[in-house]
């Protein structure tokens, strides 16, 4: 009988790891793969027709 209470922990936590190494690994607000901040927003200034004041000069 204990042998198949210790099975389900088991299988419980082998069911369980997967989503919290999923959930580890994603982190709210962070963008997957390269992504270059100045070119963005360079890009995005650009096409609205604004100055970006924030360069130095």
């Amino acid at each position: 009988m204990e042998w198949i209470i210790t099975a389900a922990l088991a299988v419980a936590v082998m069911a369980l790891v997967p989503i919290f190494v999923l959930k580890a690994k994603h982190q709210p607000g962070s963008v997957h793969g390269d992504f270059r901040f100045d070119r963005h927003k360079a890009g995005e200034l650009s096409r609205r027709g604004l100055l970006d004041r924030t360069q130095w000069h």
